[in-house]
């Protein structure tokens, strides 16, 4: 008999999912002034965007010691397969320390996927798969079936200030200081690799955000149902505004949620980051 646990990172951004599901959230790590903090756990979005400009901030990945912990505590808890389903091994390098871990460790089934993407575009795939649980799939055919979704997800984003993208390494430094100079917002995704790249560039932060919506339009074409995350950090717009220009825009959208990002993205994207994840249900 199969009992299936899904495990994610917190750079999936999964906020809202069913209480008792086997799902199981790796955090990432926050280093500030050398003093390492668990994502989410032990220090807020707020505290980390409000020490950004101050303190050095940077991430961790979940030690070897987390992860095997983690597996021990799925095994101790009657699983017999896992699906892991982390942000994208092109973004960071949580995929491949839980490879290393998974080679040796004995005592479940585990798949790996490569969403080849972040936020919630990668925290959909963790959300189907607990749905493809509930109605009583096997393990090779949920792993199947994510491998085979994983294109009808994405998110585009969009940032104030690109100088937290740079200190990451995530972007150009000579770009990026021109950028900023011309007041250019780019509006970004993860390419075919799970790497960032520029789809747009916008003069004008709120310009950069109307292209968030034309470009979720584009994906999703004339697909019969979605599902929208609007995905904030510190955004100075009317939320709830955007959300019904969203609505009108896109009219088929079956759900769509606000929420926050984890602050380990936030320390890369800075303050304004505001992004929009689909979900094509088709």
């Amino acid at each position: 008999m199969q009992k299936i646990a899904i495990l994610a990172d917190s750079g999936s951004d999964i906020n809202n999912f069913k209480k008792g599901s086997p799902l199981y959230i790796l955090p990432l790590r926050i280093v500030i002034d050398g003093v390492e903090y668990i994502d989410k756990k032990e220090i807020s979005l707020t505290e980390v965007l409000s020490k950004l400009d101050t303190h050095k901030v940077t991430t961790s990945l979940p030690s070897p010691k987390d992860i095997e912990s983690t597996l021990d505590q799925i095994k101790a808890d009657g699983f017999t397969h896992v699906i892991v389903i982390p942000i994208s091994k092109g973004l960071s390098g949580t995929m491949n320390v839980i490879r290393t871990i998974v080679e040796d460790y004995e005592g479940l089934e585990i798949s790996i996927i490569d969403t080849k993407n972040i936020s919630m575009a990668s925290g959909y795939s963790s959300i189907e798969a607990l749905e493809m649980i509930e109605q009583g799939k096997s393990y090779s055919e949920i792993v199947d079936a994510i491998n085979t979704r994983l294109t009808l997800k994405k998110v585009f984003f969009t940032v104030d200030k690109l100088i937290y993208l740079k200190r990451g390494g995530r972007i150009g430094l000579v770009s990026a200081t021109i950028a900023d100079l011309l007041k250019i917002k780019p509006v970004i995704t993860c390419n075919e690799d799970g790497v960032y790249y520029s789809v747009k560039k916008q003069r004008g932060y709120e310009q950069a955000v109307k292209q968030l919506i034309n470009l979720v339009s584009e994906f999703v074409g004339d697909a019969s149902s979605y599902d929208l995350s609007l995905m904030n950090a510190d955004s100075k717009l009317d939320l709830e505004k955007l959300q019904n220009q969203i609505k009108e825009a896109l009219p088929k959208v079956r759900n769509i949620e606000v929420s926050n990002i984890t602050p380990a993205l936030a320390i890369h994207t800075g303050p304004e980051a505001l992004g929009i994840a689909v979900k094509i249900n088709d």
